[in-house]
């Protein structure tokens, strides 16, 4: 047997329990206040970040015994979306002054001008030969008043040359110069009926506007003499700068040019190679006989 059987515990065993028991309650206060403490800190961290408690606390009395003042409570949070500023995408206002725009002119469409010129006819004095089949006259004016009505420039050219029409007192006065309005009339130079319309003229004529007069035939003579005329107009029009044919440089030009062709005529200073051509049928023009047919 050892020698701790032959002890006396019983001195120990009656003190040991009470030690234990009050060992166990000091733990379990410990861990009872550390629960509280946790339990306030995270109490406290919420009141921080803004979180409300289920308990609302009580109203702190004042010290004078009167009402209570009631805590001062945070503002509740605002559930408003934030407003958007709209993007704008014009510059900002400048103060250097805009730069002016440049006006753009529209130029004028150019003219047709007209370079190509019939041959001029000989210039003699011979007697014209006069046939016998003359028609009527009442006939003949019925031709120059169709002629005076014609625009022989169509519309597929320059807007100008498409308004132009002969004047009826210059193709009146025309055919009275050259022909007395005789249909059954040859001239020595080659010049034939009415219009004494020469050869070279047919050709340039038909040339030019497409066209298939036939000089020989009395009706077809006067539209070639009048479509002569009216590109007589448009030769010398552009130059002078009008296409009046009251405008006396322009008339004379015309008139000098039916006779003689378009060189030696100065449609610019007003000097003629055959001025007395010129007179005479300005003077037909005032004085036709045209209202005795």
């Amino acid at each position: 047997m050892s020698h701790y059987e032959d002890d006396d515990t019983s001195e120990y065993e009656a003190y040991d329990p009470p030690k234990r028991r009050k060992t166990g309650g000091i733990v379990l206060l410990s861990v009872a206040v550390a629960v509280v403490l946790i339990g306030c800190g995270v109490l406290g961290a919420t009141l921080v970040k803004g979180g409300k408690p289920d308990v609302k606390p009580a109203a702190a009395e004042r010290g004078d015994g009167s009402t209570p003042i009631a805590p001062t409570s945070a503002p509740p949070p605002t559930t408003e979306a934030p407003v958007e500023v709209a993007e704008t995408t014009s510059a900002p206002p400048t103060s250097k002054a805009p730069t002016p725009t440049k006006k753009v002119t529209k130029k004028p469409s150019p003219k047709v001008t007209e370079t190509v010129t019939p041959p001029a006819p000989p210039h003699n004095t011979c007697a014209p030969v006069r046939g016998t089949n003359q028609l009527p006259k009442a006939t003949v004016k019925g031709y120059l008043d169709k002629a005076a009505t014609t625009h022989f420039w169509g519309t597929k050219t320059d807007p100008d040359y498409e308004q132009i029409l002969v004047p009826q007192r210059l193709l009146y006065a025309v055919a009275e110069q050259e022909s007395g309005w005789q249909t059954d009339i040859k001239a020595c130079d080659g010049g034939l009926g009415v219009m004494q319309v020469m050869p070279d003229t047919q050709s340039f004529v038909n040339t030019r506007f497409g066209t298939s007069w036939d000089r020989t035939k009395p009706d077809q003579n006067v539209m070639l003499g009048a479509n002569y005329l009216a590109w007589l107009i448009a030769y010398y029009g552009p130059k002078l700068g009008t296409y009046d044919m009251t405008d006396a440089k322009l008339l004379n030009a015309v008139i000098s040019a039916y006779n003689w062709g378009t060189g030696g005529v100065d449609f610019a200073g007003g000097v003629y190679p055959n001025p007395q051509y010129v007179q005479n049928v300005r003077a037909l023009m005032l004085a036709s006989r045209a209202g005795n047919y």
